[in-house]
């Protein structure tokens, strides 16, 4: 191959060689062509370069790589001239499949973080002088505008900027990405603060005759997200199997409120019921069924298990609304809504559930990340695991007379 050329031929053990059988006969040869191009160099400035092969003949190569290299600098051009608020701006309106609430939290990111900050750039300003992503990540935990961030969310508006040049650098507007060469602060491991046996206790005895009684009820029992909850439909209840089906949950991407499938594909699962959560699903239907005679014609038929008095969808910050009240009022140190859910997972463990058990009752994908949340919030785990271990190792019995000899021993 000429430096000049760029093309290439890729022989094979069966290419003719030449008179002296060293080299090999160019005109006779039967291997494929190729070409290589420069795209610029990566984040420790080394040559990035572009291959591709297959081509029957030189011709081939030779004009794929003039169309390749034409493609390349229009979109060099493009990036030269364009900001970085515009290739944001461009860039989210290729993101057709994202959830709504995954939409909504990029919108804010560009709004807030990264269109304030770093928008009057240029794209290839950001290649050029990756300094200005470090200063921007660092402005994010001083505060760029006199609040800063916690390390979490740093990581995940930061994530964004990343995605997005990813995208860039695969449209071969940038030769690399220039965010991954930054050191992102430490986060700390978020340890979710639960209520014990007796504490949930308390609540519900606060709360009853509350109409969302089961509601608080069903998601302690059985670990449902809020929006699991919330999309709860009466024919996802089988009564007859004892079992409710999570197939939907309600989210709220921004003021709009949507019904979209579970979070995960682990999510959409079959939870085993009691025959007192049985019952309690009983008894909330019936009472559903008494307010749907008082309201009428004015019933809006939703389907749903938990709604308002007229049938209507709830507001998931509705819901978290009335938890917060409930539990103030009843004199409990204050959690969020959603560590009810890690409540029913860590009472599931202290009373021996196993830990797959829990991890598919909950839709976690993977049974280690229900080990990591919970082994550290259920003192009583931690000690039957150490009790295990202590069971199975051979350790010494000391007779109390040679403990007391050994005391005296060391004693001055």
């Amino acid at each position: 191959m000429t430096k000049e050329s760029g093309v290439y031929q890729r022989h094979t053990r069966h290419c003719p060689r030449n008179a002296r059988g060293r080299g090999y006969a160019p005109h006779r040869c039967t291997g494929t062509w190729s070409y290589v191009i420069d795209v610029g160099r990566d984040a420790n400035n080394e040559r990035r370069q572009e291959t591709k092969g297959g081509f029957p003949t030189k011709k081939d190569a030779v004009e794929q790589r003039r169309k390749s290299l034409g493609e390349l600098r229009t979109r060099t051009g493009e990036a030269y001239g364009t900001t970085v608020a515009a290739y944001l701006e461009q860039w989210l309106s290729w993101k057709r499949g994202l959830r709504d609430t995954t939409r909504v939290s990029y919108r804010g990111h560009l709004d807030h973080y990264l269109i304030p900050a770093l928008g009057q750039y240029r794209l290839v300003d950001l290649e050029r002088r990756p300094e200005l992503i470090e200063e921007w990540v660092s402005s994010l935990a001083i505060g760029m505008k006199g609040r800063p961030l916690a390390p979490a969310s740093v990581r995940r508006v930061y994530s964004t900027l990343r995605s997005a040049l990813n995208s860039a650098v695969k449209r071969r507007m940038l030769s690399h990405n220039p965010a991954l060469a930054v050191e992102l602060p430490e986060t700390v491991h978020y340890r979710p603060v639960v209520w014990d046996a007796q504490q949930v206790g308390v609540f519900l005895d606060a709360i009853q005759g509350h109409r969302l009684y089961a509601l608080f009820a069903l998601t302690i029992l059985t670990g449902l997200r809020r929006g699991e909850a919330l999309g709860l439909r009466w024919e996802d209840v089988d009564y007859d199997q004892s079992v409710l089906y999570v197939r939907q949950q309600v989210t709220a991407a921004g003021r709009e409120i949507k019904v979209c499938p579970p979070k995960t594909k682990a999510g959409e699962r079959t939870v085993a019921l009691s025959e007192a959560t049985v019952a309690l699903l009983r008894q909330h239907q019936a009472g559903q069924r008494r307010e749907r005679m008082q309201w009428g014609e004015a019933w809006q038929d939703t389907g749903l298990v938990f709604t308002y008095e007229d049938g209507r969808m709830l507001r998931p910050d509705s819901l978290t609304y009335v938890f917060r009240k409930l539990a103030t009022d009843a004199g409990l140190p204050r959690i969020r809504l959603h560590n009810l859910r890690h409540t029913s997972a860590s009472l599931a463990l202290a009373a021996g559930v196993p830990m797959k058990v829990v991890s598919e009752r909950l839709g976690h994908s993977r049974e280690s990340t229900t080990s990591a949340l919970y082994t550290v919030v259920v003192p009583a785990v931690a000690r039957d695991a150490a009790e295990k271990i202590a069971s199975v190792v051979p350790l010494p019995t000391l007779r109390e007379d040679t403990v007391l000899a050994r005391t005296l021993a060391r004693s001055p």
